[in-house]
């Protein structure tokens, strides 16, 4: 007989063999793609891609390669629905040959394009060429027009190149006069949501940048999948945006789900707590800062989303624009179309002149901190309803006095939105408090302690605590710049090791045709002072495989030996399980140890594209990966707001 260590040895080795990735759920294998176009396409796309292969590196190469990638893309996971999609791939080939040849000549004619033009960017997030497109009709300004950003809907097999071919073949379902309509891609479909959220927001800088459009007349819109993201990106971005248009879609997860109490009930409760990252009505009073246009179908399910921001904006003493469509089902109504497009005209084409002197601001999270000239920095508990209402007497610089009322804030700043100085003194009443800020500069920080607020000095970037852009939960270190960081050797044990090289190619693979892009990879040895200055690190292993990891472990609030692993009064034998958790950096970067997005493949209503994790957990390896989750969860939780567990 074998000794029994031996036995359990090969017991986990034939466990590492037998873990397969989840069933991919979207996008889907296709069909309608021959094996000699197959042939074809790969031999043309090897061509024009050495052709690429010798530009300059240079940011604007990203408009030919976005053409490349969408017939990489399409080919490596099949995305082929039509007959006609193999066509459509030949076509953008002969686009890539143009734009190269274009760029070898230091020539952009997509630049100074009118009509129906395609663009690409290189994403910070994962350096990907990432495409949008954008409608510009012969009466639009040269400089500063004003825009829509329209958020797509949902569509499982719009991938890249259909994507492309789309924007390039057929105008959108508006066509405001003298209006550039601006077509972010939102990476694919994750309603808008995580590097999805960050997609719209690099193009609308982008734009804004080049002077193409104009920062203080852009309408964010879109309908279905696209109305729930222009709710959401409305909430949580207000102040960008003119006027917000939101046609039909979702804006919250249970009632949308129509999950019954006792599903809620026994669902985790991180994950509940999870869905404030993005249901729209715990943000609402941020739209009471900018003017609302919501459409329905009359007879459209969807119209759910409306009946609940007009109930939940009713009880802010705000009654919401809804247009309804009559007798119509998950479509725009044409006589109330051209309605809604009147309305968002009106708004955008007369914006306020100024900013706000009086403004609401409401979160649930410092990832959302901002709103015109306040910014909340610090929050008494993440997660808990979270409010500032300011009022400020003029424009800077000659305001003399400000009010606010706050609610779960221990630090904010008063800042300066158009770039203008403080003129001067300012009285400050916070909370029945009377204070005095000398004026000068750019901001004025206050801070509360002990209940009592006082003007600061300089902000404290030295104390560890969450602040916006670190404050968890871990799906957050991937709306930023990451590199997964490879272990140099074997985890301690078979069953750890064969969890580590599952879940790690599962979602590399993942990021690729869900997120669209390439994963950074590197090993834990190769990694310099400049990855850990510009990204957020992924660590995969345990300390004995990645040896970044071990380094780490004496600064992190956790403890992971060849015992257990422990964070705070919670542990589990260190065999059989391994930690997840998201931790801050002294370069203002995360660390995250061995998990992608937590969200996977049995999520597949954009409702519930959230966070499923929050900022820590320890995974019972004896339970396989699967749709759901990376394993079983024995323990999870929230850092308190100075990254310690919770007690």
């Amino acid at each position: 007989m074998k000794p029994i260590a031996a036995v359990l040895a090969l017991a986990c080795i034939a466990t590492a063999q037998d873990l397969k990735p989840p069933a991919r759920a979207f996008p889907p294998v296709g069909d309608k793609l021959t094996d000699a176009d197959r042939a074809a396409l790969t031999e043309e796309l090897k061509l024009v891609q050495a052709e690429f292969d010798t530009l300059p590196k240079k940011k604007e190469n990203a408009n030919a390669e976005i053409f490349l990638k969408a017939v990489r893309y399409a080919l490596d996971y099949t995305e082929y629905y039509k007959p006609a999609d193999s066509g459509v791939d030949r076509g953008l080939l002969a686009e890539a040959r143009l734009r190269i040849t274009a760029l070898k000549n230091g020539e952009q004619p997509w630049m100074t394009a009118k009509g129906l033009v395609v663009r690409g960017y290189y994403s910070p997030i994962d350096g990907s060429p990432q495409p949008f497109a954008l409608e510009i009709p012969d009466d639009a300004p040269a400089e500063n027009a004003p825009a829509w950003l329209w958020l797509q809907g949902r569509g499982e097999t719009r991938t890249d190149h259909h994507f492309i071919e789309e924007r390039l073949g057929r105008p959108g379902q508006f066509r405001p006069a003298g209006t550039i309509v601006v077509h972010p891609w939102g990476r694919y479909c994750v309603g808008t949501k995580n590097a999805g959220e960050q997609d719209v927001l690099h193009v609308r800088d982008l734009l804004v940048a080049e002077g193409r459009i104009d920062p203080k007349r852009v309408a964010l819109c879109g309908f279905s999948m696209g109305g729930a993201g222009a709710w959401m990106l409305g909430a949580h971005y207000t102040d960008k945006w003119t006027v917000v248009h939101a046609g039909a879609g979702f804006v919250e997860v249970r009632k949308f789900q129509n999950l019954k109490d006792e599903v809620v009930a026994a669902m985790p409760p991180w994950e509940i707590t999870l869905w404030g990252q993005n249901d729209v009505p715990d943000y609402a009073r941020n739209l009471l800062n900018v003017p609302i246009i919501a459409y329905s179908g009359e007879n459209d399910k969807q119209r759910q989303a409306a009946e609940i921001m007009t109930e939940v904006l009713a009880k802010e003493g705000l009654t919401l624009k809804h247009l309804i469509g009559p007798k119509t089902e998950h479509k725009y109504e044409p006589e109330v179309k051209k309605e809604v497009e009147a309305e968002i005209q009106k708004a955008l084409l007369n914006p306020p002149a100024g900013y706000p002197l009086k403004l609401t601001y409401q979160t649930k999270t410092l990832d959302y901190s901002e709103m015109y000239w306040v910014e909340a920095t610090g929050l008494e508990e993440h997660w808990k309803d979270s409010r500032i209402d300011a009022t400020i007497d003029a424009p800077l610089p000659a305001a003399k006095k400000a009010e606010i009322k706050t609610k779960n804030i221990t630090s904010m700043k008063l800042r300066s939105w158009n770039g203008e100085d403080f003129g001067g003194p300012l009285a400050i009443s916070i909370d029945g408090q009377e204070l005095t800020a000398t004026g000068g500069g750019k901001a004025i920080l206050l801070t509360k302690a002990a209940g009592k607020w006082t003007v600061g000095a300089a902000e404290d970037t030295t104390t560890l605590r969450k602040r916006p852009g670190l404050q968890g939960p871990i799906d957050d270190a991937f709306t930023g710049p990451f590199m997964y960081v490879l272990p140099d050797g074997p985890c301690a044990t078979p069953e750890m090791e064969a969890w580590v090289k599952a879940e790690l190619a599962y979602q590399t693979d993942r990021w690729r045709y869900l997120m669209r892009g390439d994963v950074r990879t590197k090993k834990a040895s190769e990694v310099t002072a400049e990855d850990v200055k510009n990204y957020n690190l992924i660590l995969w292993g345990d300390p004995k495989a990645n040896p970044l990891i071990k380094t780490l472990l004496p600064r992190l609030p956790v403890q992971w030996t060849a015992e257990k692993i422990s964070v705070g009064d919670k542990s589990a034998a260190s065999t059989g399980h391994i930690l997840s958790m998201i931790y801050p950096t002294p370069a203002g970067r995360y660390i995250v140890l061995n998990s992608g997005l937590t969200f996977r493949e049995n999520h597949k209503s954009n409702a519930v594209q959230n966070p499923q994790l929050p900022d820590w957990a320890i995974i019972d390896l004896s339970v396989p990966p699967d749709g759901n989750a990376a394993g079983k969860v024995v323990a999870a939780d929230f850092f308190d707001e100075n990254w310690k567990p919770k007690k």
